[in-house]
């Protein structure tokens, strides 16, 4: 049971993050990052102490999961420990 409830949790967290990225969508028609911001993220993620699997091409956050080169494309995504911002 209580596995179930926390599965519903976090559907219901994930779908309101989702819904938030959407709404700054909406409101902005752009959401791929410059190539200079790109580049100048994933430098700042590289250096990171979080990061996992820094020697393959699937290099990853360990604070929040993320995929880094998908991440770092996607112009109102953030660092999970404030390294980096998306455009407020």
């Amino acid at each position: 049971m209580e596995f179930y409830l926390l599965g519903v949790l976090i559907l219901v967290i994930g779908g309101f993050l989702i819904g938030q990225y959407f709404i700054l969508i909406s409101k902005d028609k752009k959401i791929i990052a410059s190539p200079e911001i790109q580049v100048d993220r994933l430098k700042i993620c590289n250096d990171c102490e979080f990061i996992r699997l820094k020697n393959s091409m699937y290099k990853r956050c360990a604070e929040c999961g993320c995929f880094l080169k998908p991440k770092t494309k996607l112009l109102y995504q953030s660092c999970p420990i404030g390294k980096w911002n998306g455009p407020k």
